[in-house]
């Protein structure tokens, strides 16, 4: 398979200009009856030509609506706040692009589960009106892929949630390996492994108290120091300085969390300075120092001539056991 390919052998970046060709949002035409060209289908499907299908939009109750476990949302998205711009145009224009989902069946409580589509649904409920969804049959790779691309240009989702949703479709395994779900969203397989990593950051337990915006977790320091907690003897370390910064209760942004954190590994090569003279045999002697960064030492100011072996070795167990 050929770099940037989808499934279908079509690619990311010929789907994305196919779209903005025709001067839509989304893959999908905001129009209920109009034979529409369903691009990230066609990619999915391998069909090299435009193909037209009718689509139907269902108006549905969203609350009888769930996030696909894989969406790639988190909670912190889904206030007033953040969703008054979706608020403020569906009170004046109405829902202008639909949301896309499947049907559940023998779920009580929901209906369909939204592939995207969560903050209209939030802004659908909060002004207590009907949300247009399109239904599609798809699976979770598919999904995963839709998903993609209606969310590649948007910048008010986070790469940190993406990290996320790349994480938990590994994890899962809706592709076989990572190289195919590089492949599936035409991105580099090393952009794929980054952000897996950065967001396993997020399930170390001594850290993940200390993030409480998961969406505001800036990837590139996640990543680093994911890293760094992988090199021997670093774990520790690190734990410990996340314990210290939650008993202080201190309150923190996630970048200075995780740029406390990454330098803790410097402030444990810290040493208390030393300075302390032994006796080696019965005539000589050393004095030993030791500076901040650790540096030791040995200073003989009577000069070694003379001195006696197994007094030398003495000294120097002493010294060994007292710096250890």
């Amino acid at each position: 398979m050929s770099k940037n390919k989808l499934f279908g052998g079509t690619r990311l970046s010929e789907i994305a200009n196919s779209v903005k060709e025709r001067g839509e949002t989304t893959p999908f035409d905001r129009s209920v009856s109009k034979p529409v060209l369903a691009a990230a289908e066609i990619a999915l499907s391998g069909r090299k030509l435009p193909g037209l299908e009718r689509e139907s939009i269902f108006a549905v109750d969203p609350r009888r609506c769930r996030p696909w476990v894989y969406h790639n949302r988190t909670e912190a998205w889904y206030t007033r706040d953040r969703c008054q711009d979706l608020i403020d145009s569906i009170t004046k224009d109405g829902q202008q692009e639909p949301a896309v989902g499947r049907k559940l069946e023998g779920d009580p409580n929901y209906d369909y589960e939204l592939i995207y589509g969560m903050r209209r649904r939030f802004a659908c409920e909060y002004t207590n009106t009907k949300l247009r969804l399109r239904v599609i049959d798809a699976d979770d790779a598919r999904a995963a892929v839709l998903m993609h691309i209606e969310n590649a240009d948007r910048q008010d989702i986070t790469a940190m949630e993406r990290a996320i949703s790349f994480l938990t479709q590994a994890e899962a395994k809706l592709f076989p390996t990572q190289e195919a779900m590089a492949e599936a969203f035409g991105v580099s397989k090393g952009q794929v492994a980054k952000m897996i990593k950065a967001a396993q950051l997020l399930k170390q337990a001594p850290i993940a108290p200390l993030l409480l915006d998961k969406s505001s977790v800036p990837v590139e320091q996640a990543y680093k120091l994911q890293s760094l907690l992988e090199r021997p003897g670093a774990k520790e370390v690190i734990f410990q300085a996340a314990q210290n910064l939650s008993r202080r209760g201190e309150g923190r942004d996630a970048s200075s969390v995780l740029k406390y954190l990454i330098s803790s590994l410097d402030r444990s090569r810290n040493f208390e300075p030393l300075r302390k003279e032994y006796n080696v045999g019965a005539a000589g002697r050393v004095v030993v120092t030791r500076n901040p960064r650790g540096k030791v030492t040995l200073a003989f100011p009577k000069g070694l001539r003379g001195t006696d072996h197994e007094g030398a070795i003495a000294a120097f167990t002493q010294i060994l056991n007292d710096l250890a």
